[in-house]
């Protein structure tokens, strides 16, 4: 009788306790179902408050979509200290945890614990340090300390930001993150902190020696009237890379400085060339002033254009002499005189135009040197 009525009992706890589990189960699985964030979040706060520590079997994605569920109204404390305690918790695989060490220290820094939020992006770092996946674990690490940039930016500590912008961008570069930096160097130059902008970007280049480090230097430079300096980075940065950008900036410089130092007009001419084939959208305006330049260093060819506007301005006046003599007349209505005037007209036209052909012949050979400029810089460029 004891052993039936201890059976009994045993078999009761047994199916309570399965019970439990079943309802609990149910309650996530209706928590999850939920299509509104918001009504999600707010299931699984109660699901927390109804199992915590229970051992139930979702407990550890409770807590971890909890953190990860994006709703506006959640409580952001609660979320982190949520997600801090499901990556502790087993069960959670590598890339929920990587989603949760992502997700915390944006949290903390909302509410503005930006200590915890700095320790927070340093358990990422570490965490991709720990990892075998080299390009992952690289990314993993960059985002930390991208992380820890965007907070020091935030609060005004600039400093701070491109130490960690920079060391960012030494172990992954990612656009994402030099995006990071340009958008740095714009608020500087906004408050007109060129001096700060300078010694942060000569920190970046001297980092990473690369075409984006580069830009911002030389353009920070050449913001303080160091053109020469600018002029000299840009240059280092194209030899390494050969960018649009860079080499828009480099030909916009010496096409500036050939109007005082004649002696780099072939080195500007050359510069538009390459900035015409590495920025197609402003090919057309770059190619022209290239020419010009070009053109130019050939007082005769260049005053030869001048030339040439004359003899077509002669051509349309006796052209309009020409149709005001025939206005509305036949050929019986023309008078020998007017045949002698129209014919001297026709006469003038054609010694106007042979002066233009003459003129175009003489260019030729140098539009020709020009043409092979262009050609050597496309093979060079690989365009």
């Amino acid at each position: 009788m004891k052993r039936t009525l201890f059976a009994t009992v045993t078999l009761v706890f047994l199916l309570a306790g399965l019970g439990a589990a079943q309802s609990a189960d149910e309650d996530y699985l209706k928590a999850m179902q939920l299509s509104d964030n918001c009504a999600k979040v707010q299931a699984l706060e109660a699901y927390i408050a109804k199992y915590a520590g229970q051992g139930t079997t979702n407990e550890h994605w409770a807590y971890a979509y909890y953190c990860l569920t994006p709703c506006a109204s959640k409580n952001a404390q609660k979320a982190a200290e949520y997600g801090e305690k499901a990556v502790t918790m087993p069960g959670i695989d590598d890339q929920s945890k990587i989603g949760l060490l992502a997700m915390i220290p944006g949290l903390y820094n909302s509410i503005g614990q930006v200590d915890k939020a700095k320790a927070a992006a340093h358990k990422l770092i570490d965490f991709g340090k720990a990892l075998s996946d080299a390009k992952l674990a690289s990314r993993l690490q960059a985002t930390g300390y991208l992380l820890i940039g965007q907070f020091a930016e935030k609060a005004g500590d600039y400093g701070t930001a491109a130490e960690n912008y920079i060391t960012a961008y030494s172990i992954f570069k990612d656009p994402s993150i030099s995006k990071q930096l340009n958008s740095l160097a714009a608020t500087l130059y906004k408050d007109q902190k060129y001096a700060e902008a300078e010694k942060v970007f000569r920190q970046f280049y001297a980092a990473d020696k690369g075409p984006e480090s580069a830009a911002l230097l030389g353009q920070t430079l050449y913001k303080q009237n160091k053109v020469d300096e600018a002029l000299t980075i840009y240059k280092e940065g194209y030899a390494r890379k050969k960018t649009g950008p860079l080499a828009l900036n480099i030909a916009i410089i010496l096409n500036g400085q050939v109007k005082t130092d004649p002696s780099k007009t072939n080195e500007a001419v050359n510069a538009l060339i390459d900035a015409a084939l590495l920025n197609p959208k402003d090919a057309k305006n770059l190619l022209g002033q290239a020419q010009n330049l070009f053109v130019g260093q050939d007082k005769d060819l260049a005053s030869s254009y001048a030339r040439i506007e004359e003899h077509n301005k002669a051509i349309e006046e006796f052209t309009k002499t020409y149709n005001s003599k025939i206005e509305g007349k036949t050929e019986d209505d023309l008078s020998e005189a007017d045949k002698k005037v129209l014919k001297t007209l026709e006469a003038n036209i054609e010694v106007e135009k042979q002066a233009i052909a003459r003129i175009q012949g003489s260019q030729k050979g140098v539009l020709d040197k020009f043409n092979a400029l262009v050609a050597q810089a496309k093979t060079r460029l690989g365009k």
